[in-house]
């Protein structure tokens, strides 16, 4: 059995060997109920800005339990290019599907947008309580695939305040759009033409309802510096489109291309240390 991940907003880096902290609840849950661990067992705890603990359970009690914090890694897993993913609200089981697979293809930020077209509208209350089920979803995904830097996901907002931002300095701002001039890849040249060093670069993909943004809310991101994109000949649904843009970035600029030789070995990142699935 692979060793079981768990966040622990506890396990800040700096703390020193044997240092206990208490799993949250759905951890505690997860580890004691569903996959059945006892006292003893060795788990991976992180707490969700970078790097994570080997750890030991303990002090398994009823419906709450503690780890025992041993050596830190500093591994990050991230990927060399930020992406927030501005994605218009679609079906509940439709969204929490973008909102995981978008985690395991690294996405490092999630806006939910409310669109002219959208079909699910929310708002107050109800809008709160989605976001917040859709971060504890990006918490599960992260200690299912590896990832030590949790999504952020931004309260739901409307077009007009999702396009002004603010948006990291030099941000590379896209519309998905089926009828865009240019492709997704010659727009992600400018990130091939120079290496991959130093900070990571930042990209904007804006996903568009069922039936697309309306005319006047497309010329409302062109005029707010977004490009439009097309993914190709074929018209993709809404919940598959970031994510087809989110591997082709990754299969272009980032994680799947391995250094070959030591002057390749800057514009490619280093390998990720492996980590399967762990079924919840």
């Amino acid at each position: 059995m692979l060793t079981p991940r768990f966040h622990c907003p506890q396990a800040t880096p700096g703390l020193a060997r044997g240092t206990r902290v208490e799993l949250p609840d759905d951890a505690a849950h997860h580890a004691l109920r569903v996959l059945r661990l006892r006292e003893g067992h060795p788990v991976a705890v992180f707490c969700g800005h970078g790097g994570e603990y080997e750890a030991v359970l303990e002090a398994a009690h009823g419906k709450s339990a503690q780890v025992l914090l041993g050596t830190f890694h500093a591994a990050d897993r991230a990927p060399r290019v930020d992406v927030h993913v501005q994605q218009s609200v679609v079906a509940t089981e439709k969204m929490d599907w973008v909102v995981e697979k978008a985690v395991e293809l690294g996405a490092r930020r999630f806006t939910p947008v409310l669109a002219e077209r959208s079909v699910v509208r929310l708002s107050g209350e109800r809008a709160a309580k989605r976001a917040a089920h859709w971060q504890a979803l990006a918490v599960s995904a992260s200690e299912q695939c590896g990832l030590n830097r949790l999504l952020d996901v931004r309260p739901v907002q409307a077009l007009d305040a999702a396009c002004a931002g603010p948006h990291d300095d030099g941000a590379l701002l896209c519309m998905l759009d089926p009828e865009g001039e240019r492709s997704l890849t010659q727009e992600f040249s400018g990130f091939l033409a120079e290496p991959m060093t130093g900070a990571a670069r930042a990209l904007v993909l804006l996903v568009g309802p069922e039936g697309g943004f309306s005319p006047a809310e497309a010329a409302l991101a062109r005029a707010a510096g977004y490009r439009p994109v097309t993914l190709g000949p074929r018209v993709l649904r809404t919940e598959t489109a970031a994510l087809a843009a989110l591997a082709a970035l990754r299969a272009t600029v980032d994680d799947f291309i391995l250094p070959t030789s030591p002057s390749s070995s800057a514009a490619a990142p280093p390998p990720r240390q492996a980590i399967s699935p762990d079924p919840k």
